[in-house]
């Protein structure tokens, strides 16, 4: 059954100014217009009890038994979301804080010498979200690490022919959601093995993974659930762009510290 905003876009053509005007103050008031009689409501909002029940006819309403329910039924999607915000920021703020201890505990010397000894950067990813989280790093490690790299499609293809170019101390950031990639983890192994002078830095989920495991350096990031539904989860990724400020942050500060 389609919700009430629904009802409302879909005879928006039907509606005139005092109709919007009306639906706008039912839906910023829903819990409390759904409590009210008709009369009452007619009252609140100086309008013929006769009108509201056109209005209902008008959004495909059967009457203003159905709409007290649509209005009720709004008002708990309301508080829900409002609650699934303020458990996503508590959530949001855990994690920052989380990865910003994990970061602290970290000794980035070593890579910080291999990120300043390359080339040539090369970042690989294995989904839309983490192509975003890609670009990011890109720009950072161009713009404040003066680091220029190139993002290679998400193919294994492209890791096939990468092997016919790829160069000693060459830098590769592989940037995978669960770092259980078959597909990837095998021609990582086959990168191995054509140039074990490669630097593989991975930047996954807080978890050893088969990836992690392959890599020289691994960095992990939490993301922050938004919501979940019985087949569905939206995730928030600020985390990995905070470990990756942090990152370029403390290259930058490695870089004068070596006075390089």
């Amino acid at each position: 059954m389609a919700g009430l905003k629904a009802k409302i876009v879909d005879h928006a053509s039907n509606l005139n100014g005092s109709d919007k005007k009306i639906l706008n103050y039912l839906l910023n008031h829903a819990k409390e217009c759904s409590e009210l009689s008709l009369t009452k409501l007619a009252s609140k909002l100086y309008a013929s009890e006769s009108a509201i029940f056109r209005l209902c006819k008008k959004i495909g309403l059967s009457g203003y038994s159905e709409l007290k329910f649509e209005l009720a039924d709004y008002a708990k999607g309301e508080q829900h979301m409002v609650k699934q915000q303020e458990t996503f920021a508590e959530r949001l703020i855990k994690n920052l804080r989380a990865e910003l201890s994990y970061f602290r505990t970290l000794d980035f010397d070593r890579f910080y010498q291999k990120l300043h000894e390359t080339d040539n950067i090369y970042i690989y990813t294995t989904g839309w979200q983490q192509t975003s989280i890609a670009n990011y790093l890109s720009s950072q490690l161009l713009v404040d690490a003066g680091k220029p790299s190139t993002i290679m499609p998400s193919a294994i293809s492209e890791l096939q022919v990468f092997h016919n170019w790829v160069k000693d101390h060459d830098q590769l950031f592989v940037i995978s959601y669960s770092g259980e990639n078959e597909d990837l983890c095998n021609q990582l192994e086959q990168l191995r093995l054509v140039n074990d002078k490669l630097t593989i830095t991975s930047l996954t989920t807080i978890k050893e993974s088969r990836l992690s495991s392959l890599s020289d350096f691994s960095l992990y990031f939490q993301p922050s659930l938004y919501s979940e539904k019985a087949d569905y989860k939206k995730w928030g990724f600020s985390p990995a762009y905070v470990l990756i400020d942090l990152l370029i942050d403390g290259y930058c500060e490695w870089l004068e510290r070596e006075a390089l």
